[in-house]
């Protein structure tokens, strides 16, 4: 094998892209519970993306009453238990694998490979894929609001590397180019991998890494066979 290790990104890798339409809808229908104006919840919203990957937010509810302290809304604990409960069942409706994903773990796993996660991601996702069908196939999982880091920072790449004992020049980064994570991980000595997916529905449809990318591209997550044995 050419590689020890794979470490894989979440959204547009292993899943679809975050579904942006479908959010803002979770986000109005929040919002309407909580008794929030929409502008303001969306806004805000989007003003604590870095806080709530980063972890600065234990909870959906605690990024919620964030906001309402912000725009002076009292909330009750009913309308905000209802609109952490519609919030995590969005993202929790996220986690169905791309076409493929499922053979190409199990095919990785028989070969003896370290399989690694890293996402950006606030905390409802942690709980969301600890119960998933494919959490199994993960020997570590570095997301970034119990690391601290947030893609391209270094520090969340060599979490995931220490945790497996991978050397970076033996580990492949597998990502759709999201957060300059592809440019990040090379930083790290890592071989990274583009994997192309539809962007029509994201909040980042235009991105630096993918743009600018000339290294190894797969259109399916099966092509990485080749590219583990060497056959690419």
């Amino acid at each position: 094998m050419r590689y020890a290790g794979v470490l894989f990104d979440l959204f547009g890798t292993l899943i679809p892209p975050f579904r942006m339409r479908e959010h803002i809808k979770v986000l109005q229908e929040c919002a309407q519970t909580l008794g929030l104006s929409f502008d303001a919840c969306y806004r805000s919203w989007g003003e604590t993306y870095l806080q709530r990957t980063r972890g600065d937010f234990v909870s959906v509810a605690d990024n919620f009453r964030w906001v309402a302290r912000r725009t002076g809304v009292l909330l009750t604990p009913q309308a905000l238990g209802h609109a952490e409960a519609v919030y995590e069942q969005f993202t929790a409706e996220s986690l169905v694998l791309v076409a493929g994903a499922i053979e190409t773990l199990e095919w990785l796993t028989a070969c003896g490979l370290r399989l690694g996660l890293v996402s950006n991601c606030a905390a409802d996702m942690p709980r969301a894929w600890s119960t998933s069908a494919f959490a199994p196939y993960f020997h570590y999982c570095a997301f970034s609001c119990h690391v601290g880091a947030v893609k391209p920072d270094p520090a969340i790449y060599r979490a995931a590397l220490d945790a497996l004992s991978l050397p970076p020049e033996q580990t492949l980064y597998i990502g759709d180019g999201s957060d300059e994570e592809l440019s990040g991980a090379a930083r790290c000595g890592m071989q990274p991998v583009l994997i192309t997916t539809d962007l029509s529905n994201t909040y980042d449809a235009q991105r630096q890494d993918v743009a600018t990318w000339g290294g190894p591209v797969i259109q399916t997550l099966p092509e990485l066979l080749a590219l583990v044995t060497g056959t690419a």
